[in-house]
């Protein structure tokens, strides 16, 4: 279709399309480039996360594990203590006692506190280990670390959730650059307003969405 005559308003209107058509493709590019960008950036992270989060969780367990340790050896150590106070040899049970590890003896204290007053080998009902001084650091390590790992995995979640979403307004600049590429093409006023109308909704709903998501430089 032949273009409008130079000299008329036509020919004004057609040249204002062209320019808002070409204002439009040149931020669009930029933005385009930087969408991509922060794609990129943020599957990056999101990979880093993942690894971390993996490897504080093998940590954690590691940590459980040696606190199952200490708990059978302490768990040991008191059967033992409490068949020696069964066969009333307290010299045994007393050295029993005293080989007991720093974090047992604590709770293996308030437990035979429950009966003090009492004649010597009365035994306290329970067990040590159901007592809040019975604190294993190893266990607590464990519950920091898995809080960690799952905080972690969150952060990669997050950024595999602003990755995807950069890659999504990748595409719909990619349709606006296309939409201004075709529409400089046609020489029909009417049809130019169309495609720069639909270009002009899919780039303000783009950058909206660019304005809205996280950045990382």
């Amino acid at each position: 279709m032949p273009p409008p005559e130079t000299d008329g308003p036509g020919w004004l209107t057609f040249m204002r399309i062209e320019v808002i058509f070409l204002v439009i493709l040149l931020i669009t590019t930029f933005c385009s480039t930087f969408c991509a960008y922060q794609a990129n950036s943020w599957s990056s992270i999101q990979s880093r996360k993942y690894q971390e989060a993996t490897s504080l969780r093998t940590e954690s367990v590691q940590a459980y594990n040696d606190g199952n340790t200490h708990v059978l050896i302490d768990l040991n150590a008191f059967l033992t203590w409490i068949d020696a106070m069964g066969r009333n040899d307290t010299v045994r049970a007393d050295a029993l006692a005293s080989r007991f590890t720093p974090e047992f003896k604590p709770a293996f204290a308030a437990w035979t506190n429950l009966v003090q007053g009492q004649p010597r080998g009365t035994i306290p009902a329970g067990t040590p280990f159901s007592l809040p001084e019975y604190r294993l650091s190893a266990r607590v390590q464990g519950a920091l670390l898995e809080e960690n790992a799952t905080t972690t995995f969150n952060e990669a979640l997050d950024a595999g959730q602003a990755s995807s979403s950069y890659v999504l307004n990748t595409l719909i600049y990619a349709i606006v650059l296309f939409l201004c590429g075709v529409g400089e093409r046609w020489k029909s006023p009417q049809l130019q307003k169309l495609i720069l109308a639909s270009a002009i909704v899919l780039f303000s709903i783009a950058t909206t969405m660019l304005l809205w998501l996280p950045k990382n430089f």
